[in-house]
């Protein structure tokens, strides 16, 4: 059936238009000129084997290098993408899984950059255009498969209410357009690929789909290593069908076969550049499965994924229709959901940086959306039906009311909080809007922070100011290091969200030679925070002379975490600190 002539087919039809008319704009930008960056930051990570395979016709991609092609097109942003391990060499912390699905729409751009005289580096017009394109497709992929996948659990109707309050009441739209060069767009399409024809296999018993179901399980694998999970879904549904057979075992093998050959490459790369065959982890932080950060992910006001898009909170009721109706599904789903959300938490930044609540759980939404779908569907008494075709509207409502709010700037996709959630819930204009209530923006040294701390109504807040460390006797500084002390930051103070006012008096015997007070946050699982004060370059010679310093506390990802401080110089140099106070000035809310 043709989608314009089916109920669902023209929902994502509708869906998909509204895609194309919010990227227009941008289209328009890139056209003129006006926006030349490709992507920054995570994307850049992701893309960043394109350019450089198809320049130099390798993968020794160094910092340099990366740091240029940046500074020319994306305003001179930071490419901390490459970082030097212990063995000296340079690597990309990211997977180049991601690459693989970007290579088509590169070649294309290529073949247009060379047509049309434009620099063929990978950022030039012609690539950005068509890499956008490139985006729209994976979006209506996306939206087909989800359709398709549906379709085998839902009537048309279903299927269609599903896909229209999947897309209206989560932050599928913000994560889509907002950041569609990070993998959360691609694996949407592909999870959603991959599910249908793991389904159909286990009911039409066609080797293709096995083998496609396979693929796509690989192919996402290289993108995102924890997509490996997503494999409990054949194992079940196989397990289900055969049993524990020889016929289960003839047929599920072909899963990590062909994984490994799509991380092939990614093995090959670690080996040659970086002399391994397995680099687990270049970046600061790491899975710790030990210490899972689960309610703040589910709930928090910071990026609470049920929070945010409550909608799914009628998975649950989902599951228990699949029970009933899809045990294969049921057992799947209950298997995955739970060790998925717990190892997504675990991640010690487990609130994922910039987004609209959390973005790792779209990744994975055409499992949910399965579970909503039968949900909606089991709604058959006027009264059910009155209560949850309400709380649909009413999750509708509050999504569309904050991705507003999101773009007006009221919303942070960062820095939300409590008092910052209820003052700005539900309204669409705020005269004298304060951004006062939001987290710290620990980015940035805000001078002004203590004042505007102590300012805030004590109802909602507690400020304090605590003794973190005070020299007892005066010190002389030559050279390496001086350990001054360490803390557990929670024992000490009552809480991350502050500053530490650093006091000195002391004397530099060369004001060109560099000493630093460093300040290290870490755990017994990762070093994650550096910040540190010069306190000899442009200071005094003469007589001693007081200093000032702020630096932001770091957002800690284990209540046990430390910091330390100590004086370090790699520079033969003789400086006296006559006195030291560090105070910390911190806000509980």
């Amino acid at each position: 059936m043709k989608l314009t002539q089916s109920l669902s087919g023209k929902v994502i039809l509708l869906i998909f238009s509204l895609f194309i008319i919010s990227f227009v704009p941008k289209l328009s930008e890139i056209a003129s000129g006006e926006d030349k960056c490709i992507c920054a930051y995570d994307g850049y990570g992701y893309y960043l084997y394109l350019p450089h395979f198809f320049e130099k016709g390798d993968l020794n991609i160094t910092q340099e290098w990366a740091q240029k092609l940046q500074n020319e097109y994306c305003d001179g942003v930071y490419a901390y993408q490459i970082v030097r391990t212990p063995q000296g060499k340079e690597l990309n912390t990211y997977h180049l899984g991601q690459a693989f699905i970007e290579l088509p729409s590169y070649l294309v751009g290529d073949l247009f950059a060379r047509m049309f005289g434009y620099k063929t580096d990978g950022f030039s017009k012609p690539y950005y255009i068509v890499f956008i394109l490139n985006v729209l497709l994976f979006i209506f992929i996306g939206l087909l498969y989800l359709r398709k996948l549906l379709l085998i659990y839902l009537s048309e109707k279903m299927v269609a209410i599903t896909i229209i309050v999947l897309y209206l009441a989560s932050n599928i739209y913000t994560t889509f357009f907002l950041q569609y060069d990070l993998q959360h767009l691609f694996l949407f399409a592909l999870n959603s690929v991959f599910l249908y024809h793991t389904v159909q296999f286990t009911r039409k018993q066609s080797r293709k789909h096995l083998l496609l179901s396979a693929i796509i399980l690989g192919l996402t694998v290289a993108i995102r290593p924890t997509q490996v999970l997503l494999g409990l879904f054949p194992t079940i549904l196989l397990l289900h069908s055969y049993g524990i057979r020889i016929a289960f075992f003839k047929r599920i093998w072909i899963y990590p076969a062909i994984g490994l050959l799509w991380n092939l490459p990614q093995i090959a790369y670690w080996w040659i550049i970086g002399g391994e065959p397995f680099v687990p982890n270049l970046h600061s932080e790491d899975i710790v499965l030990s210490d899972p950060n689960i309610s703040d992910f589910l709930f928090s006001y910071k990026k609470g994924w049920l929070l945010y898009s409550p909608i799914f909170l009628l998975s649950i009721h989902g599951l228990h229709v699949a029970f009933k109706k899809h045990k294969a599904i049921f057992w799947s789903c209950i298997s995955f959901l739970p060790i998925y959300v717990w190892v997504m938490s675990s991640w010690e930044c487990w609130w994922y940086a910039q987004s609209y609540g959390s973005r790792v759980m779209v990744d994975i939404y055409p499992v949910i959306a399965i579970l909503l779908g039968l949900s909606i569907s089991h709604w058959k008494t006027r009264i059910v039906k009155l209560i949850g075709y309400t709380f649909l509207a009413g999750c509708s409502l509050l999504t569309t009311i904050q991705i507003h709010q999101g773009f007006k700037g009221y919303l942070s996709f960062e820095n939300m909080t409590k008092q910052h959630y209820w003052y700005i819930f539900g309204k669409l204009n705020i005269e004298d809007y304060t951004g006062k209530h939001q987290e710290m923006d620990r980015a940035i040294t805000d001078p002004t922070w203590i004042e505007r701390a102590q300012a805030l109504p004590k109802s909602d807040y507690t400020y304090n100011e605590t003794l973190v460390y005070e020299l007892v006797e005066p010190i002389n500084i030559e050279s390496g290091s001086i350990f001054l002390t360490d803390i557990t930051v929670l024992d000490k103070i009552p809480s991350d969200e502050g500053v530490l006012n650093i006091e000195l008096v002391s004397k530099t015997g060369d004001s060109t030679k560099s000493v630093i007070l460093m300040a290290e946050t870490f755990s017994e699982h990762n070093w994650y925070n550096w910040s540190s004060v010069e306190v000899s370059i442009g200071h005094n010679q003469q007589t001693h002379e007081k200093q000032t310093h702020l630096i932001n506390l770091q957002r800690l990802r284990h209540k046990k975490d430390k910091m330390q401080f100590y004086f370090h110089s790699d520079e033969q140099i003789s400086i006296d600190i006559l006195s030291l106070k560090i105070t910390a000035h911190t806000l509980q809310r």
